[in-house]
């Protein structure tokens, strides 16, 4: 299958799975607390239905207030485009640098930042303060967890890593890389704003983060943004569990075959992650925001030990 094509194939799925990650795992979380729950297909009605509203904006915001959905929603989509998912050797597999994909991620946050402080209202400048303190304490985690998988699978590309683990899975190689995979997946709960860093379904003072900085938003604006959270939570989460369960990996130059079965494990792979973001969010309380540094130190250790166990062994 051409590279281009393969990548194509790729973005679209992960962009039209988004919505039914949040969707399933809503589910889960209702059928956790023995309630029925709506649809799956619910989120996709409420964007809908946002794109359909009109705009309330405050006079008091600039053309920053204006520009922040765009950006943010473009820097999730090219992380949909980069990072690698359904497979790997894509028509833009030498773009996925580790180093490229953190500052995409940082460029999303500090504009989503710049949205909540520019209408300067209390909760916006609260919710910014408070991602700029979860950012500072998380993006070490980030940076270890991502040197530990490129030292082990030798590339800094994120594409080379995960045809690394789809070739020599992690654990015949290097089965200590489990707890780099805590590790990640600490980091992807509080870059997805969800338990136990974030509630994404309040809007109570004491537990707002994210959704402090989008609390002006409304009609198209808001469903941009919302739809931007789910492709973030969506990739980095497919990304984790290629790497844990490296099945159904297509290469790019694979057939119709190959790639209808890595389609279908990628859809297994979702089903599994938003099961277990929804159990976490339905056994785990929402910690206190004074105690994050806790939970990053915890994800930095795991990491750190990782990185060394990995390299020793």
């Amino acid at each position: 299958m051409n590279f281009l094509i393969f990548s194509l194939i790729q973005t679209v799925l992960v962009i039209a799975l988004a919505p039914l990650m949040i969707g399933m795992i809503r589910m889960a979380k209702a059928r956790f607390q023995n309630r029925r729950g709506a649809s799956v297909f619910q989120p996709y009605w409420a964007l809908l239905t946002l794109c359909r509203k009109e705009m309330t904006i405050t006079t008091q915001s600039s053309w920053v207030f204006r520009v922040v959905p765009f950006v943010v929603l473009t820097t999730s989509t090219v992380l949909a485009i980069l990072m690698p998912t359904l497979g790997f050797g894509g028509f833009f597999a030498q773009a996925s640098s580790v180093f490229l994909i953190g500052a995409i991620l940082a460029i999303g946050s500090l504009f989503l930042v710049f949205g909540g402080m520019d209408v300067a209202s209390a909760f916006g400048g609260m919710g910014s303060s408070r991602e700029m303190t979860l950012a500072a304490l998380v993006e070490p985690s980030t940076v270890l967890t991502l040197v530990t998988l490129a030292l082990a699978a030798g590339s800094w590309n994120l594409d080379g890593i995960f045809a690394s683990f789809a070739h020599t899975p992690w654990y015949a190689s290097h089965p200590l890389l489990i707890l780099t995979f805590l590790a990640l997946g600490c980091v992807i709960l509080s870059e997805g704003a969800r338990y136990p860093v974030d509630n994404p379904a309040t809007h109570l003072e004491l537990t707002m983060v994210h959704e402090a900085m989008i609390l002006e938003y409304s009609g198209p604006y808001l469903a941009m943004l919302e739809m931007a959270s789910a492709i973030k939570l969506t990739v980095l989460a497919l990304f984790l569990m290629g790497l844990v369960f490296p099945w159904g990996v297509v290469a790019s130059g694979a057939g119709i075959g190959a790639m209808v079965i890595g389609i279908l494990a990628m859809i297994v792979k979702l089903f599994v992650a938003a099961f277990a973001v929804a159990f976490i969010e339905s056994t785990l309380v929402k910690m206190r925001f004074y105690r994050m540094q806790e939970y990053m130190t915890t994800a930095y250790f795991l990491g750190l030990t990782g990185l060394v166990l990995s390299l020793l062994f």
